[in-house]
């Protein structure tokens, strides 16, 4: 068959237009058209699949079919197989897939696993998606050439750099609180659940007292823009006692602003330490330690008794300075590790303790004063 003409998989109309496109400094030639998802066929040598196929050789005997394939990807929740069909039966399939000239897949396993579910739970948008934007290759292409495609599509990024979250969000939140749209409305228009959402709707509400409560200041809209992620856990794992308990809201808040926090891990916990006395005592202390020494004690990991525990110590100390250089010597870097982190640990432990007995002995002052 000769390139001149297009390939027999592609549809009459729109007309297909000859195409070149450049994967991997070589410069190939192909057809740019509309194709029917029937006359597309997955590759069973397909990296992305290997183990599956492995598995089938082994069992069976041959290569998992078309339907093994598909089903083994909707099955693995790696491939995100359902979120990407939920964008395809709003947006199409945007980005062409890329076939031989016989329809056999090269890139975009997922787009096609997806518009096939899309098209099975909607049978309505069948007449919409079952024709697929594709770029197929002139024939006589050789493997060399293919495997340039694959590691043009597979490996190399496409620089696209996503919204951060928090402009999606504010996006969102500005279409609902401005325009009054009503979450199936948002749903439908930026492709996410309600669930998301509703759930992105709240975090702007909290963003906003948080910004009202510094005036809507720069380095507020910065900690706001910088940390969403942080704002985001603690509407879901806390919101209700923040809204309760203006002083906890407050804390929150300022140290936000103040950078108190260091990690996710830190926000996720502050409900628990709110609930926790001792914990909630140390965290509002200055240590440097106290978020992570009120996260030990939330966890179980009490504050050693110091006068309890002094002998033994002692006791460690005297058995460490005892070890001779060749003992010392044959310590693993692990272990040397662990010993630091300990010791480092007890010692921050022991500083958030004493800071919180201070600050006891003053209040007590205080109210014999007053009294």
């Amino acid at each position: 068959m000769s390139n001149t003409k297009p390939p027999e998989i592609l549809n009459e109309k729109p007309d297909p237009i000859i195409e070149t496109n450049i994967f991997h400094k070589t410069t190939l030639v192909g057809w740019s058209g509309l194709v029917k998802i029937n006359k597309i066929h997955g590759w069973a040598s397909n990296r992305r699949i290997d183990i599956f196929r492995i598995k089938c050789e082994s069992e069976f005997g041959r290569v998992p079919t078309d339907e093994e394939i598909s089903n083994f990807m909707l099955s693995e929740p790696d491939f995100q197989i359902r979120e990407l069909a939920r964008s395809i039966l709003y947006n199409g399939v945007r980005v062409p897939l890329i076939l031989d000239w016989d329809g056999t897949l090269l890139d975009g396993n997922r787009r096609y696993v997806a518009t096939q579910r899309t098209i099975k739970n909607n049978p309505w948008a069948k007449d919409t998606l079952e024709n697929i934007p594709a770029w197929v290759l002139v024939e006589g292409i050789d493997e060399e050439d293919k495997q340039k495609i694959l590691v043009e599509c597979n490996f190399l990024s496409d620089w696209k750099v996503d919204w951060p979250n928090y402009v999606k969000a504010s996006t969102i939140y500005e279409d609902y609180t401005d325009r009054g749209s009503e979450y199936d409305d948002l749903s439908e228009r930026y492709g996410l659940t309600k669930a998301k959402i509703r759930t992105w709707i709240k975090v702007m509400g909290l963003i906003q007292e948080f910004m009202s409560f510094y005036d809507h200041s720069s380095e507020a809209l910065w900690v706001a823009y910088e940390h969403f992620p942080w704002f985001e856990e603690a509407h879901n794992k806390y919101r209700a006692k923040l809204d309760a308990d203006p002083d906890f809201k407050e804390q929150f808040f300022t140290w936000m602003i103040e950078g108190k926090f260091k990690s996710l891990t830190q926000i996720r916990r502050l409900g628990e330490v709110r609930d926790n006395e001792e914990a909630w005592a140390i965290i509002r202390s200055d240590s440097p330690d106290a978020v992570d020494t009120a996260i030990h004690i939330v966890q179980g990991e009490k504050l050693p008794d110091l006068a309890g525990s002094e002998k033994k110590i002692k006791k460690l100390i005297k058995q460490l300075k005892k070890l001779t250089e060749e003992e010392i010597a044959s310590i693993s870097p692990m272990t040397i590790a662990d010993l630091r982190i300990t010791i480092l640990e007890i010692t921050a432990m022991s500083r958030a303790a004493q800071q919180a007995k201070t600050g006891e002995s003053n209040d007590s002052e205080n109210r014999a004063t007053s009294g």
